[in-house]
This record gives C-alpha cells, structure tokens and sequence, in this order.
C-alpha cells in the first residue's frame, strides 16, 4: 500500500479506481451512498481511501455514472406567484440532496417552452418538471414534449395532458370546483353564477365543468347567461348581470385575481359582498386572506405536487421508460367572509 503523500490529493478518481482494482462507477457510487455496491465492498473501498489519503471529486464522479446534478424546472408564466413557491419548495426537497435547480420561463409561448427545454438538455439536466404551455391552451404544440418521451429523456409534466403517455401531476380541480359550488348550495344559493371562462384553458374548462356537476347532482342548472368568458368587458358584463332581474346570488370566479379586479367595480356599483352576493375563487393569495371581507377560496397544496412530482422524476431518472403515471393532489375548500347565505 502507498503511503499518503502530497501526489496523493491529486490522485484521479480513475487513478484511485485502478488502486482499488474495481470501476470509477463503483467508487462514485460507494462515496455517493449509492445502491449496487455491496456493504462489505462500500467498506473496503473508504477504508482505503482514508489510507490513501484520496477525496472524491464530485464533477469526477458525475462524469464518471454520467451524472451533473442538475434538474430543469420550465415555468409557464414567472408572473404567477404560484411558479415561486413550487420553485422553493423544490430546492428545499432537492438542495440536501446535492442536486440544483435551473429554471426557465416560457412566458406562454410553446416555443420558448421548446427553446427552454433544449437548452436544459444542454446543460446537462438530469430531468426536468414542465408547466406545459399546452395547460393555458390546448391549441398549442407538443411535439417537443413528445419527443422528449419517444427519446425516454426524464421529464413529468406538472399539469394534465391526457393521450400522450406523459407523466403527470396535477392539483385536482373537477372535484374541487364542485365542493366549492356545493358549499354554495348549502348556503342556499340556487343561481350561481360562473365568471372567467375559456375554452381552451384546462383548469379553467375543469372548474366549470366541476360547477355544472354539483349543480345536476342538487337537480339545479347552471344557466348559460351566467357564465361570463374571459374578454375584453368582462367587469361590466358580470355588474350588468347582478344587476339585473333573476341575476346570480353567487359567483365563481377562476382566480383571485379575477375577484381583485372585480371587488372594487361592485362596490362602485352598490353591490355588497356577501350580502347581495356570494363571491369565490381558487387561489389562495395573501390579498385573498387579507381583503374584507376576506374572499372564500381554494388551496391548492404545490408542496404536495412539489413531492410527488420530484418523486415521479427521480423514479424516471432512475429507470427511464415504462407505463405513464398521473397522480392528482386535492385541494382545500377555505370558507370565509365573502360566502354567506341569500338574503331571500
């Protein structure tokens, strides 16, 4: 056995390999903890490390099992505050684990999406989470994405595209727009009313789509001129109609967003929230918590997508093909203020 001496920290790991007549993979993966290394074998190879004076070089190790530790996070929109959260609760996960995270933003443009994920690729990213633009609208491409799963590089997309053999992780929205509507129905509401409409939005088709099943299931209908779309005018739309005969005594809205910017215009207009109507909407902001009356909404858990998704991605990363997996995290019904029963 050599003795340490000053050559010795310079030592490579496939210098180190050879000493220890065994692979670089194999040292990598007895310094990294790593399974297909027997413990007895794990032993020998850091006792024999110490004795040699070697320490690992951890961009050795990465090229030596083809690893950079590196993961891709492709953001739909930065300006939804939501993307900052998830991109935390990611580092938070994957940081202890020698792993960081590079994100991009597409800014709602598949092509960007496409630019964004190539250039991960180039960076070596071991896998990468989507918030695919395809969720804002499903007329947008995806040929990149299938690509992506034709050539079994790990990616799960955070969201929900059906027919493709992606993974997925997606909060749960069809049920949950129904236990927000029958909280409604339980106050006694009988005209809801439903604004922010887009047909080719997927959460937004899914909340409404939840909207229509819990008012079937209470034998009541969702009347046609109380769905608002997501256009230009939408404000003075939605005031003219509680405004007018049999308007709606309660409104879901797609996003808190919406509820900030209509708020004010109702106030303007006389019509007290909750007394001459009921408002709710999903997300659940700091301004959502703080207004008054503070606004009835849903949270959605991005840490738990957070988990599952990383999960999912690590397992892919691990073993790369297989079935597809989608996996739906609930989300939290919070009653406050702005929901309260008819006045008639």
């Amino acid at each position: 056995m050599p003795p340490k001496s000053e050559s010795a920290g310079k030592m490579t790991i496939r210098d180190f390999a050879r000493l220890a007549n065994t692979s670089t993979a194999t040292v990598s993966r007895a310094f990294s903890n790593k399974p297909g290394v027997s413990e007895k074998e794990r032993r020998r190879i850091l006792q024999l490390a110490r004795r040699a004076g070697y320490t690992p070089n951890r961009l050795a190790q990465n090229l030596a099992l083809r690893k950079s530790h590196f993961l891709g996070l492709v953001a739909g929109d930065l300006e939804n505050p939501a993307y900052v959260r998830f991109f935390r609760a990611v580092q938070q996960t994957m940081e202890p684990r020698g792993y960081q995270i590079l994100i991009a933003d597409s800014e709602r443009s598949a092509e960007k999406e496409r630019h964004n994920i190539a250039v991960l690729q180039q960076h070596q990213a071991e896998g990468i989470l989507v918030f695919p633009v395809h969720d804002w609208d499903s007329r947008s491409p995806l040929d990149h994405l299938v690509d992506l799963r034709s050539s079994n590089f790990p990616f799960v997309v955070i969201g929900k595209i059906e027919g493709y053999g992606f993974d997925c992780v997606a909060a749960e929205e069809i049920e949950t727009a129904s236990a927000m509507t029958r909280h409604l129905i339980e106050l006694g509401h009988r005209r809801i009313g439903f604004v922010g409409a887009e047909p080719h939005n997927r959460c937004i088709v899914e909340r409404l789509e939840g909207v229509r099943t819990a008012m079937q299931a209470a034998r009541l209908k969702l009347n046609p001129r109380h769905v608002i779309d997501h256009r230009e005018g939408w404000i003075g739309e939605t005031v003219g109609m509680l405004k007018g005969k049999d308007g709606p005594t309660a409104l879901v809205l797609v996003n808190e967003v919406f509820a900030g910017m209509l708020f004010w215009p109702l106030r303007e207009a006389g019509i007290r929230i909750p007394e001459d109507v009921s408002v709710t909407a999903f997300g659940d902001s700091v301004w959502a918590r703080h207004n008054r009356p503070a606004l009835t909404t849903t949270a959605e858990d991005l840490e738990e997508v957070a988990r599952k998704s990383l999960e999912l991605l690590l397992q892919r990363i691990e073993s790369p093909g297989g079935p597809s997996v989608a996996s739906y995290v609930a989300q939290k019904l919070v009653v406050r203020g702005s929901t309260a029963p008819p006045k008639s």
